[in-house]
Order: structure tokens, then C-alpha cells, then sequence
């Protein structure tokens, strides 16, 4: 099961006591719990710490620093390794809702720190010492390019994507940008080979934009579908779009204007990047705690039209019960009057035998008499003890 706490909470845990003892209460390895301190930013005594304070000497606390941007201010430990199973359970009926989230300080303060970041980050603008992703992108596109030379029958498949004059200046925009993404501690990511679909971790926020010509959505529609790629002219504007599905409504957009080209705007765009981040890291949490507050309101109705059901169910059950019993008793009623209607018959016969048109004889009749008795007896639930009987309960 896993364990959700604060950056603070788990930071004064591993702090009051060695990190092997708190492991252990979570079933986990030490080494886990340092890997997930680590991952949040939470500083871990040193080797030596607790001995140290054994001896009454002096040792070091280190402070927790703040949330990084974009940072979550939850850790998860314990649990399954991947995400949808290491998800705690919450049991919306009976969890107290949390209080809403409340963040230290503003965003505006949030790009104040951030623009301080950018603009001491290097911002490269051209591929003479491109970052790693851009050196991929480079290298595929040169292994395109061999293969059509060597291939007899080339294909347009697979020819070279970053040739032209255009690819090559968006190259050179992304290049940039992530080199001073990455010495702001972002994670840049490209996820296709043509570098359509791109995106920057910020903290534990995943940040998509695009690159692309301001004309391009008809052939960024063919392409998605499975299209070859064609490539843009290399006079079309770039436009830079950043999305954000939980900020709806607020894609920002820059884009080359006559006299005014994207290359001179880079460190504004990368302080959106970083900032939308973290205003995502912050919309994320409002959203989920107004999903919890909807969510305890589905449970609480359903609670309630739970327990309507299971009350009307448990009325059903026992009217029928109730029948059930009226029918029993009913029953054992009519056959005690049956029995008494035979023996009533009996004493009937044996009076007016003797004066009957064919009369029995005497043996016929006490042979028919006590045959009649012993069939009234049978169903006398009074003789035969069955007024004892219970019916049976009902089945679920």
C-alpha cells in the first residue's frame, strides 16, 4: 500500500531517526527512500549523523529548501513501481477532504526567480556545439541522407528531414532553447524524428509546444495521419505555440513578424515554458481538490441511495417472511379443520350405518373407521407435532 506525504513531513521523518528504521516501517529499501528524498529535493542525514548525536557531538541538520518549480509537494513511497498502481487509495465517503492549497508566494514572484535563472543560462545560436537532442536529430538526418545516396531506387521516405534552410533554422531555435532550458534544470524532450512534438519537464510537469511554419496545420494534419513529410519553404514564418490541457484556453503563442524574428525572444519563451509549469503544477492541485470535494458528493448520494435500497430490500424481505409465516400457519390451520371435519365424518357414519340402505358390516366398519382416524391424525398438525415446524428463511 502506498504512502503519500508532504515534502515536510517526509523530511522531519528521515530526520528523526536512521533512514534503514523508517524504510522498514514502509517496507521498503533505504536505498528506495533515498532515491525518493532525492527525486524530491529532500536533504537526508550523512553517514555518521546519528552517531554523532550518540556522542553528544555536534551534527549537521541540513534545512529543506523549497518546493522546486513545477515541483509536486507530495511524495509517494511504497506501493507498486508504476504510477496507476502506485496510486493510494482514498475512500471518498469517509477521507476528510484536505484544505485547499495555498502557495507560498505568487506567481509573479515565481517568474520574477525565474527570469533571474534565464537570463544567466547560455543561449547558443548555432549548431556548432549542438545539445544532445539536437546532435541525434543531426545524426538520423545524416544516416537518411547516406542511404539515399547509396540506395539505387530512393525513396522520399527516406530522405533527409533537416536539409533545408527552414528545418535548419528551427534546429537552431531549439538548440538554444533547450541548452538554456537545461542549465535552468529543466528536461527538454522530443518525442517523433521530424521534432514536431515537443515538450520540457518542469519539475514533475510535462510542458508540450510545437515549432512549426505559421502555415503548416493542413500538412501537420496529413502528417499525423500517416502522411509523408513535406517540407515547409523556406520563407514561412515559425510560429512557437505552448499548450497546456489543464490551462484550457491559455496556449501562448510567438511568432516571426516582419522585422521581428523568434531568435530574438528565446529567453521570453523559455520563462513561459518554466512558468506554465509550474502554473500547471498549481492548477493540477486546485482542480484535484475540487475533484475531491465533487467526488465525496457522488459517494455521500451514493451512500445515501445505498442504504434507501438495502432498507427497502430488508422491508421486501421481511413482508414476504411475514407471508411466508401467515401461509404456514394457515396451512397447519386448514389441515387441523380437515382432521376434524374426517373425524366429525367418522362419528356421522358410525351413527347412521346401522340405518344406511347398504349398511357395513361391523368388521368393514371398524377397518374403515380406524383407516379414516389414522388419515385424520396424519394431517392434525396438533397429533403429528407439526405445529412445531418453522418455515423456512428466506435466500438472499
Amino acid at each position: 500500500m502506498p504512502n503519500v506525504f508532504t515534502r515536510l513531513q517526509l523530511y522531519d521523518l528521515v530526520w528523526s531517526e536512521p533512514m534503514r528504521n523508517v524504510a522498514a516501517k514502509y517496507n521498503i529499501s533505504d536505498r528506495g527512500l533515498a532515491k525518493a528524498c532525492a527525486a524530491a529535493h529532500i536533504p537526508v542525514p550523512e553517514r555518521g549523523y546519528w552517531n554523532k548525536l550518540q556522542a553528544n557531538k555536534k551534527a549537521l541538520k541540513r534545512p529543506l529548501p523549497p518546493r522546486g518549480i513545477g515541483q509536486s509537494d507530495n511524495v509517494i513511497i511504497g506501493g507498486a513501481r508504476w504510477g496507476y498502481y502506485n496510486s493510494p487509495k482514498i475512500d471518498h465517503l469517509n477521507d476528510p477532504i484536505p484544505p485547499p492549497p495555498v502557495f507560498q508566494i505568487g506567481l509573479d514572484i515565481v517568474r520574477f526567480q525565474v527570469v533571474a535563472t534565464v537570463n544567466k543560462a547560455p543561449l547558443p545560436k548555432s549548431l556548432a556545439s549542438p545539445h544532445h537532442l539536437i546532435a541525434k536529430l543531426l545524426a538520423a538526418d545524416e544516416a537518411r541522407l547516406q542511404k539515399k545516396i547509396a540506395s539505387a531506387w530512393p525513396s522520399p521516405w527516406d530522405g533527409p528531414i533537416f536539409d533545408t534552410d527552414f528545418e535548419r533554422r528551427r534546429l537552431k531555435i531549439l538548440n538554444g532553447l533547450f541548452t538554456c532550458l537545461q542549465y535552468c534544470g529543466m528536461k527538454p524532450s522530443i518525442q517523433d524524428h521530424q521534432a514536431r512534438n515537443l515538450s520540457v519537464t518542469v519539475g514533475d510537469q510535462r510542458v508540450s509546444f510545437s515549432l512549426d511554419s505559421t502555415q503548416a496545420e493542413k500538412q501537420l494534419e496529413r502528417e499525423n495521419a500517416g502522411w509523408r513529410f513535406v517540407a515547409r519553404g523556406n520563407k514561412d514564418k515559425l510560429r512557437l505555440t505552448i499548450t497546456n490541457w489543464r490551462l484550457q484556453g491559455a496556449a501562448q503563442s510567438s511568432q516571426d513578424k516582419d522585422g521581428d524574428r523568434l531568435e530574438d525572444h528565446l529567453r521570453a519563451i523559455a520563462i513561459e515554458l518554466i512558468v506554465a509549469g509550474e502554473a500547471s503544477y498549481r492548477q493540477g492541485r486546485i482542480d484535484h481538490h475540487a475533484w475531491l470535494i465533487e467526488r465525496k458528493a457522488d459517494a455521500e448520494k451514493e451512500d445515501i441511495q445505498q442504504k434507501r435500497e438495502t432498507e427497502r430490500k430488508r422491508r421486501e424481505r421481511e413482508e414476504r417472511l411475514a407471508k411466508k409465516r401467515i401461509d404456514h400457519l394457515l396451512n397447519q390451520a386448514g389441515a387441523f379443520h380437515q382432521a376434524a371435519q374426517i373425524r366429525a365424518y367418522v362419528a356421522i357414519v358410525g351413527s347412521i350405518n346401522k340405518s344406511a340402505p347398504q349398511p357395513m358390516l361391523a368388521e368393514e366398519l371398524v377397518s374403515w373407521t380406524e383407516l379414516a382416524l389414522a388419515q385424520a391424525d396424519r394431517i392434525d398438525p396438533v397429533i403429528s407435532g407439526a405445529f412445531r415446524n418453522r418455515p423456512s428463511e428466506l435466500e438472499e
